[in-house]
């Protein structure tokens, strides 16, 4: 099922948002590819983007995280869950080798997952965290 990225996605942290759009192009190439029976291939060369595709993106969020207050709860559960992607991204990776059609149902199935339980709502949490965090201090410029 193809996602097309919109308004509806965003988190409104410009960054972030444009990353999160590049991961649901991955994505929709891997759902195409797996339609097309051009798996393998696509599915190597998505595993790979992806893994410094999740460097990248994940440092980015964890420069933002590192910006917030020690006392709020959120950054652990934030960071958890970037630890346990990197976990299963190691475990795919490894298991493409043995089983690509299979590996790729799952990677689109995590993927799909990951859209709606991170960023959809983890993503959105930070960004709510940061934009009061912004206003916060406009008002103390006052």
């Amino acid at each position: 099922m193809r996602i097309t990225w919109g308004t509806a996605l965003e988190t409104g942290i410009r960054s972030i948002d444009l990353q999160h759009e590049e991961l649901i192009g991955m994505l929709n190439e891997l759902d195409e590819a797996h339609g097309s029976g051009k798996s393998q291939t696509v599915l190597d060369d998505v595993l790979q983007r992806l893994g410094t595709y999740v460097a990248f993106h994940f440092a980015t969020e964890e420069a933002l995280i590192a910006g917030l207050p020690r006392s709020e709860r959120h950054a652990e559960e934030h960071l958890r869950q970037h630890g346990s992607f990197i976990e299963q991204l190691t475990m795919m990776r490894a298991q493409a080798k043995q089983d690509g059609p299979q590996t790729m149902s799952h990677l689109i199935d995590f993927l799909n997952e990951w859209l709606y339980e991170h960023i959809l709502k983890t993503d959105r949490k930070l960004a709510a965290l940061l934009h009061g965090q912004t206003a916060k201090g406009h008002e103390q410029g006052r």
